[in-house]
């Protein structure tokens, strides 16, 4: 049965709010909760926060970019997570985007499956207690051996996209994560990441797959469709996110976004964004229209969901008091089915 989890942390639990999503969810039976790291949270803080506040969950990271931390640095904080956590830890990890990575933190964005091979390829090196010296492509490095125990490392989840990606993850990786994506495309890409698995003599049957799903629960369906609408099109827009969207079955819509966008139309890049695109993509809904869709992703092969439930409630009180409910409806609606 696929695992249910939430995404940690998210407005508007943050700062002194932050325990009562955790225990919440604790509570309803989720038991995952995985992190993030784009332009907010780090990936690490909030999940060592998070263990300390239930000695149950498990927690994972999806994702941390490999190009705006040094595998010595991510060795250090996942095994200092790993540690604090008694050993309830995925190290989720991922290229990002050039947006982020490049215009953002003026980090080169290039060679990305080289940049996240090597990566993975010193972790596991410092991993296993080496002392690393490595002159790669991308990575470089001299003497590092990490000084604390390296008993029980984290599993390292690639997070992945498009063909290339998705075969590394089967090939490197201890698992796979996904973003976007609907039930009724992710078998096929789930097929490139099995073949690799078993091209390098791994058992395809066990492959975990982690999914971020946004969903928001017993929400104004008009305002769910207008905000989710919004969001998808600020990501249909980005080149990377574009390229992605065209190879699950969405070239025409991600095609007019991009290009409308591109010209200056905001409004005719929002509009070209369809209520089937949303509707396949998001979870929206009553409980039990929610969990049921939850099925369709367990049954194309998701192992554990990541949930982001939105709220669009215009005082953060009020956000709080109605996304605690959606997660106590939504566990209770899960179980039933």
């Amino acid at each position: 049965m696929m695992k249910l989890g939430i995404t940690i942390p998210f407005d508007p639990f943050s700062n002194s709010h932050f325990p009562e999503l955790v225990r919440a969810a604790d509570r309803c039976g989720y038991t995952e909760a995985w992190s993030y790291e784009s332009f907010s949270t780090d990936a690490f803080s909030p999940i060592t926060a998070a263990a300390m506040l239930s000695p149950k969950m498990h927690f994972g990271s999806a994702i941390v970019p490999v190009f705006t931390r040094p595998p010595a640095l991510i060795a250090m904080s996942a095994m200092t997570v790993q540690q604090l956590t008694g050993g309830r830890f995925v190290l989720g990890l991922g290229i990002s985007t050039p947006n982020i990575v490049q215009q953002w933190m003026d980090v080169p964005f290039r060679k990305p499956v080289t940049m996240i091979r090597e990566t993975v390829e010193a972790l596991r090196a410092i991993f296993r207690g080496e002392k690393v010296t490595m002159s790669g492509k991308m990575i470089r490095m001299n003497g590092f051996r990490l000084d604390i125990p390296t008993e029980n490392p984290p599993p390292i989840y690639i997070g992945a996209q498009g063909s290339l990606m998705l075969r590394t993850a089967g090939e490197i990786g201890d698992g796979v994560i996904v973003n976007f994506i609907t039930p009724e495309t992710l078998p096929p890409m789930l097929d490139e990441t099995r073949a690799a698995m078993r091209a390098r003599g791994k058992d395809p049957s066990k492959l975990d797959v982690a999914c971020r799903i946004i969903c928001a629960v017993d929400e104004d369906d008009a305002t769910v469709r207008a905000m989710f609408r919004r969001s998808l099109t600020a990501y249909v827009t980005v080149p990377q996110y574009n390229k992605f969207f065209k190879e699950i079955g969405y070239e025409n819509e991600a095609s007019i976004a991009f290009d409308a966008w591109a010209a200056g139309d905001r409004k005719r890049a929002l509009e070209s964004i369809p209520d089937g695109m949303v509707e396949k993509i998001f979870v929206f809904g009553t409980p039990e229209a929610c969990a049921k869709r939850l099925k369709d992703y367990e049954r194309a092969g998701i192992t554990a969901s990541a949930i982001q439930f939105s709220c669009f409630a215009r005082e953060p009180e009020e956000r709080r008091k109605r996304v605690l409910r959606a997660i106590e409806r939504l566990g209770d609606a899960w179980r039933a089915l």
